[in-house]
């Protein structure tokens, strides 16, 4: 037996290695939720109110993947020695920390134990110092950022009102470095919308000192300085994740992605947007191959495609391995359910650096694309600076699904997840011819827009622009009914008063845009009379 032990010692000081490091990560795969004090009928244990809304929202089952893992089979592991550093609900898996690798056999021994993999070494957080910009500062102006949001016609979407407002967004990334003092975010804060932060590597750290590429890929979206620069969902809320160590690549940090995930729908986030991928690590031994990425095989890309199933629309990024001899997307961008993003030029040109798809199974990746070279963003200090990769085109169109998503519950509250997402997908330029460089192409937020508004515009006919009284046609009895103002001007006033063909009144509302919504709830379809004062 102690022949057998010291040889079994002497493998595992091969197979995982010390290199100076103290903290051994292995991922444990569970067998079972049996005996767990969580049940399916008291889910206010384990989800947030919200959560429990947003399945409701979309008629999605809480189901078993949503019990947390068993507390029990985390105290016996504890009791071991081994630190459970992070859980997986939907995989039902942990992930312990030991000083000692061959601690992990503790755990072989336990009933509840199906397998357990070595998924890398943990940086000694402590004695790091926050990490360097990778970015350059330069002298942008107002029309860098504009030229971001324009060429998906995403103003479209804030001038009709939606600006991401009520919908939640989480980030995943390496830190967020001057979030919390940033002018750029002083209304983010300010407002309440900074709605909490969690770090996964170190527990005990502040992701406000830490590496800024998290705050970078934010204020895409979020940054607000008025005739400065505008992110593409000034008014939406985020959640700050950090998953990702920026010194080392080991596997245990796709794991961590998959806690941060479930943590953010625990929350009832409505969109993750992850500027994240995996290929290759720093164990060769732990890379994943092409035939990998078919959505269905890296632990990551499973949790993506259960996000999306539990009503979160997943946004990541492609990559930025096009022109090396990996070439391909990452893990969990082979996701099917998530909206993998690309990356083009100012001219709408494919950055060669850009992933590829298509993925392993030959479905299209990457799905979108958005500016990636020399994008806008906002420094440490609220200056201009900019940066290229899918990392920064990633957020932009998650900021654009973030309002968009908020146009759809509001003027079609009847829409899939999968159709929503099918929306956006259509209303880019090259749906009808997508390829594996830019998959579907530049997405049309007004185009995905209109689509919705023409399932609930209420028709005007028989105009008399002369006296601004017109016949209106009413469809549906819905609460929520959009009227287009005939009026070339962008911006137009008034008041719209609305009458039966008995002339009894209706409605009387005041109006400040075009587009209107009427709350039509109660009246049945058929015609009516609009009369509209003081347009200008």
């Amino acid at each position: 037996m102690k022949i057998k032990l010291s040889m079994l010692i002497v493998v595992l000081s091969l197979l995982y290695g010390k290199l100076g490091a103290t903290d051994y990560c292995f991922y444990i795969q569970l067998t079972d939720k049996n005996n767990s004090p969580y049940t399916l009928s008291n889910p206010a244990d384990y989800l947030s109110a919200r959560a429990i809304e947003r399945r409701a929202f979309f008629n999605i089952p809480i189901d078993s993947t949503d019990l947390p893992v068993n507390p029990q089979y985390v105290t016996q592991l504890a009791n071991k020695g081994l630190q459970v550093f992070a859980t997986t609900k939907w995989l039902n898996g942990v992930t312990v920390v030991l000083n000692d690798s061959t601690q992990i056999e503790q755990a072989k021994s336990l009933p509840f134990v199906k397998s357990v993999q070595y998924t890398g070494l943990l940086p000694d957080n402590k004695n790091l110092s926050p990490a360097p910009s990778k970015t350059k500062t330069a002298e942008y102006n107002y029309g860098d950022a504009e030229q971001q949001i324009n060429l998906h016609n995403g103003k479209y979407l804030h001038q009709n009102g939606y600006t991401g407002e009520n919908i939640h967004i989480a980030i995943f990334d390496t830190g967020f470095r001057g979030v919390n003092a940033n002018p750029a975010f002083k209304l983010l804060r300010d407002e309440g919308r900074l709605i909490d932060t969690k770090d996964f590597v170190n527990p005990q750290s502040d992701i406000f000192t830490e590496n800024i590429h998290g705050a970078f890929t934010l204020s895409t979206m979020a940054a607000e300085i008025n005739d400065f620069y505008i992110g593409t969902a000034p008014k939406a809320s985020y959640l700050l994740i950090k998953t990702e160590s920026f010194y080392d690549e080991y596997l245990f940090e796709p794991d961590l992605w998959i806690s941060g995930a479930e943590y953010a729908d625990s929350l009832g986030v409505d969109v993750m947007t992850t500027s994240l991928g995996y290929t290759t690590f720093d164990d060769p031994a732990m890379n994943y191959t092409y035939s990998d990425l078919d959505g269905k095989t890296a632990r990551a890309s499973i949790a993506a495609n259960m996000a999306f199933e539990k009503g979160i629309l997943v946004v990541n990024s492609a990559g930025n391995e096009g022109n090396n001899d990996w070439k391909y997307i990452s893990v969990p961008a082979d996701a099917e359910g998530v909206i993998t993003v690309g990356s083009v030029t100012k001219d709408s040109v494919h950055n060669i650096f850009s992933s590829l798809g298509p993925t392993y199974d030959g479905r299209i990746k990457p799905n979108l694309c958005a500016i990636g070279s020399s994008t806008a963003l906002l420094d440490i200090d609220g200056s201009l600076t900019y940066g290229s990769g899918t990392s920064f085109s990633t957020p932009i169109i998650a900021g654009l699904v973030a309002c968009y998503l908020q146009a759809a519950k509001t003027l079609q509250p009847s829409l899939t997840l999968q159709e929503i997402k099918n929306n956006i997908y259509e209303s880019a330029n090259q749906y009808s011819n997508p390829n594996n460089k830019v998959g579907y192409g530049i997405p049309d937020f007004k185009k995905a827009l209109n689509k919705i508004l023409l399932n609930s515009l209420i028709q005007i006919s028989d105009n008399n622009t002369k006296n601004k009284v017109f016949k209106v046609y009413i469809r549906e009895d819905n609460t929520k009914q959009i009227l287009q103002i005939p009026t070339e001007k962008t911006h137009s006033s008034g008041v719209l008063s609305l009458y039966s063909t008995s002339g009894q009144l209706i409605l009387r509302q005041k109006f400040t845009h075009p587009m209107i919504q009427l709350d039509t709830k109660g009246l049945p379809k058929g015609i009516y009379i609009l009369k509209i004062e003081n347009l200008p």
